[in-house]
């Protein structure tokens, strides 16, 4: 693969990065689930009407101990509106999605849930073509993170990302405000972000949605 599609697909994946049982105890919290129902409509909601600032408001802080909030802004505004590179069509919807039961673990004062749904995208590259030897790297590459890709041109491409995970937390670290942190269990960045008791439960329900997924489809 070229340098260029090294660095395209670079900022793809850092772009998706940027938008069970635990020790501790469940919670069958109405209220709280409500909240965070809410919450995960407004995430939704938000990205449709392209609100950054609003989107930037649930993000959980450490993010920006390491990328600045104008920095991610405009990282969301290359998703959105697209650069001289590429454009990327996110279509404005909410998808079926599904809010786990809230779980605490008391020794951290952590609370979370985790939120999963599909996910669809058409790419475009501007200046980029892609030939079959090119395309035939690039889908196994996309697939081993989870994305499905369908070349639709030599320089468009159709993604589907099956069973993408956001985490609704709060704890000390969040003055106990829901936050949220999308999944990303190969970027550095989400394991200095996210609690370490946290890291293993979300690995493992991350795992069954999969395991759920290869189950539907042998159906």
């Amino acid at each position: 693969m070229s340098k260029l599609n090294k660095h395209i697909l670079n900022c793809l994946l850092f772009t998706f990065f940027i938008l069970l049982s635990v020790t501790g105890f469940s919670q069958n919290n109405q209220e709280t689930q409500k909240h965070l129902d809410s919450l995960t409509l407004k995430m939704f909601n938000d990205m449709n009407q392209r609100d950054y600032d609003a989107i930037l408001e649930m993000t959980h802080p450490k993010v920006f101990e390491m990328v600045s909030k104008e920095s991610l802004k405009n990282v969301f505004k290359s998703m959105f509106e697209g650069t001289e590179e590429f454009t990327i069509d996110v279509p404005k919807t909410i998808p079926d999605y599904k809010i786990s039961e809230v779980f605490i673990n008391e020794n951290d004062s952590l609370q979370y849930a985790f939120v999963s749904y599909d996910m669809k995208m058409n790419m475009t590259f501007h200046n980029q073509n892609f030939d079959d030897a090119a395309k035939e790297m690039m889908i196994p590459m996309m697939k081993s993170k989870g994305i499905d890709v369908t070349f639709i041109s030599e320089n468009s491409m159709s993604m589907f990302m099956n069973n993408r995970m956001t985490i609704m937390l709060k704890d000390n670290h969040t003055n106990h405000k829901w936050v949220m942190v999308n999944y990303d269990a190969d970027s550095p960045l989400f394991y200095q972000i996210v609690p370490t008791s946290l890291l293993e439960s979300a690995k493992e329900y991350n795992q069954n949605l999969m395991l759920e997924s290869a189950k539907e489809k042998e159906e």
